[in-house]
């Protein structure tokens, strides 16, 4: 089984274009988005979340500006718990 997230590209100057962005949450079928603008990344993401902007900017802030690598499917379900008990 295939647990990628998502998948970077590096594009040069320290630049990445996301190829595929996936969330997934228990009892919905999962968002994919693949090759996202970053107005549409946030903006399908908040939607499909049902959460404020600034939760939905701090997720991709954490999820992918400020991550080297990809979540693993562990730190995942991590983040996913915290979604939900906030």
């Amino acid at each position: 089984m295939n647990i990628n997230e998502w998948v970077c590209i590096e594009d040069g100057e320290g630049d990445y274009v996301i190829e595929r962005f996936e969330v997934r949450m228990k009892g919905r079928k999962p968002l994919v988005i693949n090759n996202p603008s970053f107005s549409k990344l946030l903006f399908v993401t908040q939607q499909y979340l049902n959460c404020s902007l600034n939760m939905t900017k701090e997720l991709i802030r954490r999820t992918v500006l400020n991550s080297s690598e990809p979540f693993t499917i562990e730190e995942y379900v991590k983040l996913v718990e915290y979604l939900e008990r906030n």
